[in-house]
């Protein structure tokens, strides 16, 4: 088994995976200009940014639901 192989059985044990980020990098890093945002690292604001949309999405769901 190779090293690689390796690495990538324990990174998705832990529920991580590695993201391309690049060309994402600069639109992630100034989507907000408040202090808070400034000092979090990339994987805390991209992370708050999934979030955000997954609560979006649900709030929508819930909503047509709630329509029907």
């Amino acid at each position: 088994m190779s090293h690689i192989s390796l690495v990538s059985d324990t990174v998705a044990q832990k529920g991580r995976i590695p993201v391309d980020v690049s060309d994402l990098r600069d639109s992630i890093e100034s989507c907000r200009d408040d202090a808070a945002w400034a000092e979090l690292p990339l994987a805390a604001k991209i992370r708050v940014l999934i979030r955000e949309r997954l609560d979006q999405m649900e709030k929508e769901k819930l909503a047509t639901s709630k329509g029907k």
